[in-house]
């Protein structure tokens, strides 16, 4: 599997190298002299149209022993590198002599010049290589095509000869056949005849089917109207009671707001009447001890006892005055109190009277809706019965088309095997003209599979012959491409 991957890739190259060379052919001659020194990499093409005298002298034979090739090579590079004559160095002056300097050269530069010794060494091999690869790959390239010829031919054979069986088949039953096919379509005919009048009665029946539900509906619309408008009815006054129950609620709130309102005023400013009714008390006390004391004192004078009296008289008015602000503070805020707790007892009444008109207005509401609900599902029984029946009748009528359907087929069917059936006997030259053309590609089919057998062996000859050939033809390819990576890496690195 490994070296027909190899093989195929080769191939590949090869074929890429075979454009580029036919490109490099109509090139100018001067572009062809410029190019002419090129090194191994520039791919098979190039070394092949270098040596192909000699590939052409030397393919019958090929490499007999890698070894050797390998020695030849060693000896071509030892020869490139030592010097040809020794004796040269016997007529060497002894005095010294000044050797002029070289430039070092680059590892880079090295490698490159062993590899163009590499590639000259093996040009024969690679020239040889190119070849095999061509051969195998020109024997691969015949017996596939030749194999797909013969499918093709295999396909056509099998068709003539399946339509001369089916003719040969007619014509021997051909009685029998009319018979057969002459009975199918008097009864397909009267199948067709049955179906049709079945598929008209179901289509009657469902047309009635689908009047009768729909006066059915209209008549439960109609009988269900007065129920579902008190329905309605009903509802609207149970939203209205709903909506009244939630106001009486608030206007309750609100009134407990004001009631509570008014009572923590009263509270509050009758003790602040209270308050100063004690202070005015405490006063008119305190001043009629100072005027007791007074009196008491020989020394106190007219003028001061007059003063004293004076100012319990004031405290005495000032204690009047509150003691009537605190009961006209206890009139008023009991009055604004009074007016406050009666509003609160009507919203309450209101809310009374509201919850019972939304229990009423909800139980008048439940109940017609429950009546109508009844009436409904009655009405919903009997239009599901006539719609049950109608979805029958459509599975019916669809099965009867179905029918219909195929008879009229079969009749067809049977017709045209009827009519094929009189043109093959009318015509026995045709079967004759078939049976000719299926012998000729009969003939023709076991040529073209002799000859898919020879290119077969072909090419198992040429892939053993120059699978040696080859392998070599790889390796060198694999070292060159080896050898042009570390110089890449080198010159980069």
């Amino acid at each position: 599997m490994a070296d027909e991957t190899e093989e195929t890739k080769a191939e590949e190259r090869l074929e890429q190298a075979e454009t580029e060379e036919h490109a490099e052919q109509e090139e100018p001659e001067a572009s062809e002299e410029s190019n002419g020194n090129r090194g191994p990499a520039d791919g098979p093409a190039s070394l092949e149209s270098q040596d192909e005298p000699r590939a052409d002298a030397e393919q019958g034979d090929g490499p007999e022993d890698g070894d050797e090739a390998d020695a030849e090579q060693g000896t071509e590079l030892q020869d490139d590198t030592e010097p040809a004559d020794d004796s040269k160095k016997n007529d060497e002056p002894t005095e010294p002599v000044t050797e002029p300097a070289t430039e070092p050269v680059s590892p880079q530069q090295r490698i490159i010049d062993t590899a163009q010794r590499a590639a000259q060494a093996g040009t024969a091999s690679v020239t040889e290589g190119v070849s095999a690869v061509r051969e195998l790959s020109a024997a691969r390239r015949a017996h596939a095509t030749a194999f797909r010829e013969l499918e093709t031919l295999e396909r056509d054979t099998k068709r003539l000869a399946e339509q001369l069986e089916h003719r040969r088949d007619v014509e021997s039953n051909y009685e029998r056949i009319v018979k057969v096919q002459t009975a199918e379509i008097e009864d397909a005919g009267r199948a067709l005849e049955r179906a049709r009048v079945r598929r008209a009665n179901l289509e009657s029946q469902l047309e009635g089917k689908n009047n009768e539900l729909k006066r059915l509906k209209e008549a439960n619309s109609q009988k269900m109207a007065p129920s579902r408008k008190l329905m309605e009815q009903a509802k609207d006054a149970l939203a209205k009671a709903e909506r009244a129950q939630a106001e009486a609620r608030r206007a309750l709130k609100n009134a407990q707001a004001q009631a509570d309102e008014a009572t923590a005023s009263r509270d509050s400013k009758l003790q602040a009447a209270k308050r100063a009714a004690d202070t005015a008390s405490a006063k008119l006390a305190r001043q009629q001890d100072q005027l007791t004391e007074m009196r008491r004192d020989p020394s106190a004078g007219a003028k001061g006892l007059s003063q004293a009296s004076s100012s319990v008289a004031a405290a005495l008015a000032q204690l009047e005055n509150a003691r009537e602000n605190v009961a006209r503070v206890n009139q008023e805020t009991g009055q604004a109190v009074q007016i406050a707790q009666t509003h609160l007892y009507t919203q309450r009444k209101s809310l009374e009277e509201a919850e019972t008109d939304l229990a009423q207005a909800r139980a008048r509401e439940e109940e017609l809706r429950g009546a109508y609900d009844a009436k409904r599902s009655e009405a919903d029984e009997q239009e599901s019965a006539v719609s049950s029946k109608t979805s029958e009748l459509k599975e019916s009528l669809e099965q009867a088309r179905d029918d219909e359907a195929g008879a009229r087929g079969r009749g067809q069917a049977a017709q045209a095997a009827l009519e094929e059936a009189r043109d093959i006997h009318a015509h026995p030259e045709l079967t004759d003209e078939l049976s000719e053309r299926c012998q000729e590609s009969r003939a023709r089919t076991e040529e073209q599979r002799r000859l898919v057998e020879r290119l077969a062996a072909e090419e198992r000859t040429v892939r053993e012959r120059t699978q040696r050939t080859r392998k070599v033809f790889y390796a060198l390819v694999a070292a060159a491409v080896v050898i042009v990576l570390l110089a890449i890496l080198l010159a980069f690195g």
